[in-house]
């Protein structure tokens, strides 16, 4: 056969596995992507040898690549971008095939690949360029454990019919029975097993969640953050300051773009492992989601606000922002969002908001600057 029929050929395949991994059907789906990562790869090996040119040979090995990882055969996925790299690829090809070697190194450790989990323990994943071989810089890790602590404590709460908390500290019962515990962190994408909860075989308390029910609703509601499900999500969180707490603590844990262009969850679902890859990056994320419900005069009164937060009165649910050259203004922080304001103390942040009176804002997101 010929590079194109070999290519038309391995799209067929392709294309009957992505419809039959939708429908469930993943060993057949594994089956049908092996078949077009063979024909995929024949036909950029043929291209090469008959001295096609490129962008061609490296765009085939790019699509084989790829076909490999999906079929889960990594090592050969690994080869195939490397030869296609080791070539002369367009810059913006060559790119492209740095990010895939960047994912499927991600995807390889997503995988467990010599570490068993049980259904009360999840696997944490973070990559990107601030993360290197068994080393990654010390703030980029302690920020995403510390978030996904919250989130995991945050969503103990919801699931056990707490009010939400606007202040003070989490319940020692909460924090007894679904505290998140660490391994020791592994080499290459930082990967760390997490368990919830210090008892081996918890006790399911009346009126308490299992932790694996808590993890199971984690993971799920973080995936709906990432494909931008928010609509869903609000269905599964009714109540409107869990509901924000969520949205804003996920926009923490998410990468964001630079240093960190990847998380993954990883957790045992009926037996078998369910991965979860947070790729959305930060900006990227709604936070103002009810902003559809404000009126025509606080969408006019719309501000952003570059400043350093110095003050705050936690009775009141105010804070400080000096903004250089402007002065002090009072931010109104709604419930549900002083979990990230507590992040940015004495820092430089964006503030977002709705101006309700001169100097007064309500906030509706907030970043750092």
């Amino acid at each position: 056969m010929t590079v194109q029929e070999l290519h038309n050929k391995a799209i067929e395949y392709a294309d009957l596995a992505f419809i039959k991994k939708f429908n469930g059907k993943l060993n057949v789906a594994i089956e049908l992507f092996s078949k077009a990562f063979q024909l995929e790869k024949e036909a950029a090996l043929q291209a090469q040898n008959e001295n096609i040119g490129e962008p061609t040979i490296s765009v085939l090995l790019k699509s084989a690549a790829s076909l490999a990882m999906n079929s889960d055969n990594f090592n050969d996925a690994e080869k195939l971008i490397c030869l296609a790299l080791y070539g002369s690829p367009p810059i913006e090809i060559a790119e492209e095939l740095r990010n895939l070697l960047e994912e499927l190194y991600f995807q390889r450790h997503l995988k467990l690949q010599g570490i068993s989990i049980s259904p009360t323990e999840l696997q944490l994943v973070i990559a990107g360029r601030g993360i290197g071989y068994g080393m990654a810089k010390s703030e980029l890790v302690f920020d995403k454990l510390n978030t996904f602590e919250k989130l995991t404590l945050r969503t103990a709460e919801r699931k056990t019919g707490k009010p939400f908390r606007s202040k003070g500290d989490v319940s020692k019962l909460i924090k007894m029975n679904f505290q998140p515990y660490l391994s020791v962190p592994r080499a290459a994408s930082f990967a760390f097993t997490i368990r919830l909860g210090v008892p081996a075989d918890q006790l399911k308390l009346e009126g308490f969640e299992n932790s694996i029910e808590i993890i199971e609703d984690l993971v799920d509601n973080i995936n709906l953050v990432n494909s931008g499900s928010y609509e869903e999500l609000s269905n599964k969180i009714t109540d409107e300051s869990y509901f924000k707490n969520f949205i804003s603590l996920s926009k923490e844990l998410a990468p964001d773009g630079e240093e960190v262009n990847l998380v993954g969850l990883t957790i045992l679902r009926e037996g078998a492992p369910k991965d979860v890859q947070f790729t959305r990056i930060r900006s990227d994320i709604q936070t103002n989601i009810f902003e559809d419900t404000q009126s025509k005069q606080d969408k006019d009164n719309k501000i952003e606000l570059i400043g350093r937060l110095y003050a705050a009165n936690e009775e009141q649910s105010n804070i400080k922002l000096k903004v250089e050259g402007t002065g002090n203004y009072s931010i109104s922080v709604p419930e549900g969002l002083g979990d990230i304001v507590k992040k940015y103390w004495g820092e430089q942040v964006k503030i977002k908001g709705t101006e309700i009176r001169p100097r007064v804002v309500k906030l509706t997101d907030l970043d750092p600057a």
